[in-house]
């Protein structure tokens, strides 16, 4: 006879978790998101930023190559006109010169409709955006007078760029066999200095289309205002053994940096800080000889 034996083994207690478990979980939980948003806001500001200061290198890459195309093929002549001067309603710097580009030419003139020359020059409008004129002249149009300032229309003026509001510009001439001369006074249509200009140094300021939004349009004066004009003249000696600093060679930078870096760039500028922080500054030199 089998007998069965039976073993009683004792029930585990069911049991879930408790109140206060749960909340430690929500807890660790609610700083686990906390944690990840803060690294993706973080990224996708970062990432914005980026995109707003490629965007204003774009801008002032595509202006600067374009100047640098213009002054490549400028008449280098005494007797030609051409102008540098300072804009009295923007504050910005503006210049004109005839160059060996083609451009543009009204319907009708006399002038063929492909030109071999043209009347170039780079000036804001009262928006401050900076526009081009490309107006083309054949050499049988020209006035050989450096004194005679061609005539213009403003419908021929066409917007180069809504990113940049400040232009300022200098002059590197050569003084003497062992000196040259960077100044911001320009040299005079048909006079010997304009045969010693050896480069015009252009400086430019950019504000990218998501930094714009933040300014109002009335406080681009006192913007323009905030980034101080070159003036005065800085001597680079030729024969010195040491190599000239940085305050020498680029003048414009100087002062622009120092605005910059200051701690009240914003407030004198009257723009919000988040915008002062994207205001970005370029320079290029093009060489005439």
């Amino acid at each position: 006879m089998n007998l069965a034996i039976r073993h009683s083994w004792p029930s585990l207690p069911r049991r879930g978790f408790t109140l206060v478990e749960m909340l430690a979980a929500m807890a660790v939980l609610t700083i686990l998101i906390l944690m990840v948003t803060s690294l993706m806001r973080g990224a996708s500001a970062t990432i914005a930023n980026s995109t707003d200061h490629l965007n204003a290198d774009d801008q002032a890459r595509m202006v600067l190559d374009r100047m640098q195309i213009d002054f490549a093929r400028m008449l280098k002549r005494n007797d030609v006109y051409f102008q540098f001067t300072r804009d009295g309603q923007t504050g910005n710097d503006q210049f004109s010169f005839f160059s060996e580009t083609p451009g543009f030419t009204a319907a009708g003139s006399a002038a063929a409709a492909q030109s071999n020359l043209s009347l170039v020059s780079y000036q804001f409008n009262s928006s401050y955006q900076l526009e081009r004129l490309g107006q083309g002249y054949q050499w049988t149009d020209m006035t050989f007078s450096p004194t005679n300032a061609p005539v213009t229309q403003e419908a021929d003026l066409h917007i180069l760029s809504t990113s940049v509001f400040r232009m300022e510009v200098a002059f590197l001439m050569r003084q003497d066999d062992t000196h040259f001369i960077i100044t911001s006074t320009a040299p005079t249509p048909g006079s010997q200095a304009f045969q010693n200009l050896w480069a015009v140094m252009v400086a430019i300021a950019v504000l990218d289309p998501n930094s714009q939004k933040l300014v109002n349009a009335s406080s681009y004066s006192s913007l323009v205002a905030a980034l101080p004009e070159f003036s005065g003249t800085q001597t680079i000696p030729l024969s010195s053994s040491s190599a000239p600093d940085a305050a020498q060679m680029d003048p414009i930078l100087s002062v622009w940096h120092a605005a910059l870096n200051s701690s009240d760039f914003a407030h004198t500028a009257g723009i919000p800080q988040q915008a002062a922080q994207q205001v970005r500054i370029y320079q290029r030199i093009f060489y005439l000889q």
